[in-house]
């Protein structure tokens, strides 16, 4: 038996028995919630909590912050394959492309008179990389009929890119002026007959709206397009054309053909000594252009609106594109949004007018 110890001459007491320790669950994991909780009763009263804080802040997940507009290629879809139009879309996306840094990649969808392809671009997501270049068709594609896309709907308009008039030609010689060409249609014994390219294309309508304000009666002959319009006209088989001036104009400078008026509010740069209808007074025909814009899926954000129109004007104010397009017989336009949605909002509710008082049915 082992001595016990003594302090003073006293002997110790006995050692204590060992005490197991508490019982304690285990920790459980501080979740994200719990982390991103800093007790204001701690930042009031501890300053140095602030920095504690600031380092939290640090260490926890921060959301991933928006990249951008336009950080990848944009792809615009168009129902051309050639001609003015498709031209012009391309000189346009040549010019969104240096402006954005950031390649514009244009994409043919033909079909149903673009109908297509205005199709495709409603159903795109609305993130600005899937635009719509197209002209008057999508509006009369509407009026014609109503289930077709809405483009004051189911499309956001962005800006016009070019502007042509519509322009009445004759074969060279056949009438003096638009007047001469009134009274033969008044007292001739046969109708005359006019050529458009296309059942409810804009020059078609065009072309009723003059015949009920001048009080004449003409056969509408229908042709799959410009060129076969004008392969008709110089052949004799029509009297006149109602066509677009770009492309008339070649076969105007050459002298092949006589311009008697155009459709536009001012006399074109290029025929100044052409007469508008408006000069002419006929009532209820207003003055009117074939355009080619630029759409996007409706619900568009207003920062991408503001990126693409800005630069779309931007473009627009570029001498060369200006002398360029005016070569071709066109203009740049207004390129405001309003502008265009103006357009869109004025011409659905001419040609619905018109297809209703004339009986023009879609031909698709």
């Amino acid at each position: 038996m082992l001595p016990t110890c003594s302090v003073q001459g006293k002997p110790a007491a006995a050692a204590a028995p060992r005490m197991k320790p508490p019982h304690t669950a285990p920790a459980r994991p501080i979740s994200r919630r719990q982390r991103q909780v800093v007790p204001l009763r701690l930042l009031q009263t501890r300053p140095h909590a602030w920095v504690a804080a600031a380092l939290l802040a640090l260490w926890l997940p921060q959301p991933a912050t928006a990249q951008p507009y336009p950080n990848r290629p944009i792809k615009v879809v168009m129902a051309w394959s050639d001609g003015f139009p498709a031209n012009s879309t391309r000189l346009f996306a040549k010019e969104l492309s240096e402006r954005l840094k950031q390649p514009v990649v244009v994409e043919i969808q033909q079909g149903a008179g673009g109908e297509v392809a205005a199709r495709h671009v409603k159903n795109a997501a609305h993130d600005g990389y899937t635009l719509l270049a197209t002209g008057t068709s999508v509006t009369t594609s509407w009026a014609l009929r109503p289930g077709n896309v809405d483009p004051g709907v189911d499309l956001q308009p962005i800006a016009q890119l070019v502007a042509t008039p519509y322009v009445i030609v004759s074969r060279a010689g056949a009438y003096a002026d638009f007047d001469k060409f009134l009274e033969s249609a008044r007292n001739s014994r046969k109708k005359l007959n006019y050529a458009s390219p296309g059942v409810g294309s804009g020059m078609h309508f065009l072309g009723e709206m003059i015949k009920t304000s001048a009080g004449i009666d003409m056969v509408h002959i229908p042709y799959a397009s410009g060129a076969r319009q004008l392969q008709a006209l110089l052949a004799g088989d029509v009297d006149i054309a109602i066509i677009s001036l770009v492309t008339a104009l070649p076969q105007i400078k050459i002298g092949k053909l006589d311009a008697l008026a155009v459709s536009t509010a001012a006399r074109s740069p290029e025929l100044p000594a052409v007469p508008t209808l408006t000069e002419k007074k006929l009532r209820g025909v207003p003055a009117i252009s074939s355009w080619i814009a630029l759409f996007g899926p409706a619900g568009l954000p207003a920062d991408i609106l503001d990126a693409l129109s800005s630069q779309i004007t931007a473009a627009a104010g570029n001498d060369d594109v200006r002398k360029l397009v005016a070569s071709w017989g066109a203009e740049v336009p207004d390129t405001r949004r309003t502008s265009l949605e103006h357009v869109v909002q004025t011409e659905k509710a001419l040609w619905s007018k018109v297809a209703k008082e004339k009986n023009i049915v879609d031909p698709n």
